[in-house]
């Protein structure tokens, strides 16, 4: 991996593991329908103007436009929505501890989807590790929250699988995108896409809005996805989806440290084990 890569794919890592904390934060006090349909409108706007000054006209064969479709519905649209419907009823930690089962997920879809990345000896023990881990996290789980916590795992399991479709999809087009424009278009259209749906269904949420809630909103726009998307699709164009995919790694330290510090979240000692058994194999999976 070269100084090129290195410093985005550190950068990315760092923001992603900081979200945990403000989406937690977020969600406890705004609604779900307009906390995400601001964030990606904003977002969506920051990237349109990144997209106008750099100048690059896109030229959107039907290929490409089916991948801006896909990554449209399936990762920001249900993908966010679910993530964040999970977040309610769990530790911010636990959401990014769980996403580090997505190596395992792509290497599971990567075996049917992309032909010569087919499942092998070590990728099988690999998930059974990860599996194991994910069961001592359900059995722990009502020590992650309130009530409802082994539906909002559920609803981050169902996320992961939905959010890493696109990452597969794309690979499997054989197609260069243009992060810049892939992001203004996917953020913009779920942005409102949910907009409409919040001023249909929760108007009356649209009044909670405070200086309260604001920069928790803001970081989740601009580092929290404008930074990472925008890093994360041009880093798909420069590495293989499984190198890619070490990201999922590192952010749960981050996000288990930040959540102890700001929301005194803690981890039983079963779950540390169940969480350490996720990460290693995740890692497992891709170590050469």
């Amino acid at each position: 991996m070269t100084l090129k890569i290195i410093g985005p794919y550190s950068l990315i890592i760092i923001c992603w593991g900081i979200t945990w904390l403000f989406l937690k934060i977020n969600v406890s006090q705004m609604s779900i329908l307009w906390g995400l349909s601001l964030r990606f409108i904003i977002a969506g706007a920051v990237f349109w103007l990144i997209y106008f000054i750099k100048s690059n006209k896109v030229k959107l064969t039907p290929k490409i436009r089916l991948v801006y479709i896909v990554y449209t519905l399936f990762n920001y649209t249900i993908c966010y929505y679910l993530t964040y419907w999970g977040t309610q009823y769990i530790y911010s930690n636990l959401g990014s501890i769980l996403y580090s089962l997505s190596p395992i997920t792509i290497a599971i879809m990567a075996h049917f989807f992309i032909p010569n990345d087919k499942l092998n000896q070590k990728k099988i023990i690999s998930m059974i590790i990860g599996f194991i881990g994910t069961i001592l996290l359900l059995y722990n789980g009502s020590s992650f929250g309130g009530e409802k916590v082994f539906i909002g795992i559920c609803a981050i399991l169902l996320a992961i699988v939905i959010g890493c479709w696109p990452t597969i999809y794309i690979k499997k087009q054989g197609v260069k995108v243009d992060s810049i424009h892939l992001n203004a278009v996917g953020l913009s259209f779920s942005g409102l896409i949910i907009l409409i749906m919040a001023i249909i269904f929760d108007m009356e949420s649209f009044f909670l809005i405070n200086s309260n809630n604001i920069f928790s909103l803001l970081f989740l726009a601009i580092p929290g996805t404008v930074v990472t998307w925008g890093i994360y699709i041009w880093l798909l164009n420069q590495l293989p989806a499984s190198q890619l995919s070490y990201i999922a790694f590192f952010p749960p330290i981050i996000a288990i440290t930040s959540g102890w510090i700001f929301l005194n979240e803690t981890l039983s000692m079963n779950s540390l084990v169940g969480a350490a058994l996720i990460i290693i194999g995740g890692f497992l999976i891709n170590y050469e």
